[in-house]
């Protein structure tokens, strides 16, 4: 060997043995100096290494994120088209378009506009990566990234300038997520849909409550037509379309302001009047939630399984109980300061207004329409050969108000 020692002696073997546990330790107490190295960077907000986000560049002073003057324009470009419902392969087209370069050179596409937009570091927030622990007690990273909360206090850390506000970011990722759908454990883009009711139709029968989609001139239950136990609600479209764009046309003049469904139309029209106002109540209403599970979990840490057994254990768990406890406190004040946007839906009520935008509406803008009305339509089966009477087959569940305030 190159060492010299001849591994068929026993001694020699010894050493070696010895040998490797000294490499085997002083690697991993290498991987563990570099991860405090990074918890400690990550916890005063700095920029750990690696390619920043489209449109940032790390101050070289600081070592936190500061915008790019060259693509910082296109980035807010990005985050704009996004903002306002535009699709990634639309934002991707239009950067080509021009010739706007990706970071790695290259042309855009979609799957680079959505690592962009769910990063972190774009709203100016310090990212992590998740890791899991492998079976022979090893780490590795998923590839799925987060915004880094210090274990002290549990508030997310900044990381310098972001193209988007924290509430831009939430708001960005709801709309992401609302045009896919989660299959096989990965996510899939929805497919729009052109029928008036779509996303809205459901089958009634006992049992399913699949949704319903529009196959030539009928709804049809989608989960007869995949070959599931379902008989299969079905109905003539000309027929539902007509019913349910009376019963919203004729309901919504007559509303009264005390009545549920006018309050929760205002309530979802306001939402999407101040989106960024909601997201950032939405995100705090889940922070604490996060923070009250957290707590649960720690006070059934110690009551139900004991973890919590010597004097130092005790007082740990009455630190961090007590650091939960001042947490939760203060994200609500944060969410009782936070304004309640309103709106003046009297206008869009009244009969004229509404049926003029309605005819002038496309399909696509009626179903928006509908949707701050309805939360779905159910259709049940009827006998074959029969005419559809819709008050007997149709029913609508309309929207009710949402509660604002957590609890």
């Amino acid at each position: 060997m190159a060492d010299g020692l001849d591994t068929s002696n026993d001694s020699a073997r010894l050493v070696l043995a010895t040998l490797a546990e000294i490499a085997r330790s002083e690697s991993e107490n290498l991987g563990t100096r570099v991860a405090h190295a990074k918890r400690h960077l990550r916890a005063k907000g700095q920029w750990i290494g690696g390619q920043p986000p489209y449109g940032l560049l790390v101050d070289a002073d600081t070592k936190k994120l500061v915008h790019d003057p060259k693509h910082a324009v296109y980035a807010r470009l990005i985050a704009d088209e996004a903002l306002a419902g535009a699709s990634l392969v639309k934002i991707a087209r239009l950067l080509n378009e021009y010739e706007i370069l990706s970071p790695r050179g290259g042309e855009w596409n979609a799957a680079s506009i959505m690592q962009l937009l769910r990063s972190p570091a774009f709203a100016g927030l310090t990212p992590q990566t998740e890791t899991v622990e492998t079976g022979d007690g090893g780490w590795k990273y998923t590839g799925r990234v987060f915004p880094y909360r210090d274990p002290e206090t549990l508030d997310t850390v900044g990381i310098g300038e972001g193209i988007i506000t924290v509430g831009e970011r939430e708001l960005i990722i709801r709309a992401l997520e609302s045009r896919t759908l989660v299959h096989a454990g990965k996510r899939r883009p929805k497919s729009e849909g052109s029928a008036l009711l779509t996303g809205l139709a459901f089958c009634a029968l006992p049992g399913c409550g699949r949704r319903m989609h529009r196959v030539g001139l009928s709804y049809q239950c989608m989960a007869r037509r995949a070959g599931n136990q379902c008989i299969g609600a079905s109905a003539l479209a000309e027929t539902v379309d007509r019913y349910v764009t009376e019963q919203f046309l004729s309901r919504l003049p007559a509303l009264q302001p005390d009545d549920p469904l006018f309050v929760a139309i205002a309530d979802r029209l306001t939402r999407r009047a101040d989106p960024e106002t909601f997201a950032k109540r939405d995100a705090l209403v889940a922070e604490i939630e996060d923070a009250e599970v957290r707590l649960t979990d720690l006070e059934d840490a110690r009551y139900v399984r004991g973890e919590f057994g010597d004097a130092a254990a005790v007082d740990r768990y009455n630190r961090l109980s007590d650091r939960l406890k001042a947490r939760t406190e203060a994200l609500r004040i944060d969410l009782r300061k936070l304004p309640t946007p309103s709106v003046d839906v009297s206008l869009m009520l009244r009969a004229p207004s509404l049926r003029a935008a309605w005819a002038d509406a496309t399909n696509a803008g009626r179903r928006d329409r509908l949707s701050l009305a309805m939360d779905r339509v159910e259709v049940t089966k009827g006998a074959r050969g029969q005419r559809i009477i819709p008050e007997q087959r149709i029913r609508i569940h309309w929207a009710k108000p949402a509660d604002l305030d957590a609890q």
